[in-house]
């Protein structure tokens, strides 16, 4: 049996915490797939975030939900926005789904998550440094 693959969606604005989390998954047996250890130059990056959302061997889509990933996919801006127009189809069309993880990095002052709209309904995990 080979190990669960995780697909993480983020923002760079929180690249060095989700390159940490990445390497602790990758410690405990599971496959990463992440842009700064798998898109090469050269590759097409809309291609390369279309195949790992869309890859079946891919069990879990991990979002990393911070200010600026909230407010790009609210916004559909930048490589979040793209990966947004790629990912709440899925949601959207299915209500069951349990591909998609939001993960909560960061809370705005008044201590409420950082979610984007099309996934404010679904049930998270909380990372955020209020929650330690």
């Amino acid at each position: 049996m080979s190990n669960p693959k995780v697909f993480i969606s983020y923002s760079w604005a929180v690249q060095e915490q989700v390159i940490e989390l990445a390497n602790r998954l990758i410690s405990d047996g599971i496959d990463v797939v992440i842009d700064v250890y798998d898109l090469k130059d050269g590759q097409d990056k809309y291609v390369f975030m279309e195949q790992s959302v869309n890859d079946e061997s891919i069990q879990k889509v991990l979002m990393i939900c911070d200010k600026t990933y909230c407010d790009k996919a609210n916004n559909r801006n930048g490589g979040v926005g793209d990966e947004i127009v790629i990912i709440s189809p899925e949601i959207y069309g299915n209500v069951k789904q349990e591909k998609f993880i939001p993960i909560v990095f960061e809370r705005d002052e008044e201590g409420k998550e950082y979610l984007p709209q099309f996934i404010k309904s679904r049930i998270y995990i909380d990372l955020s440094p209020e929650n330690e």
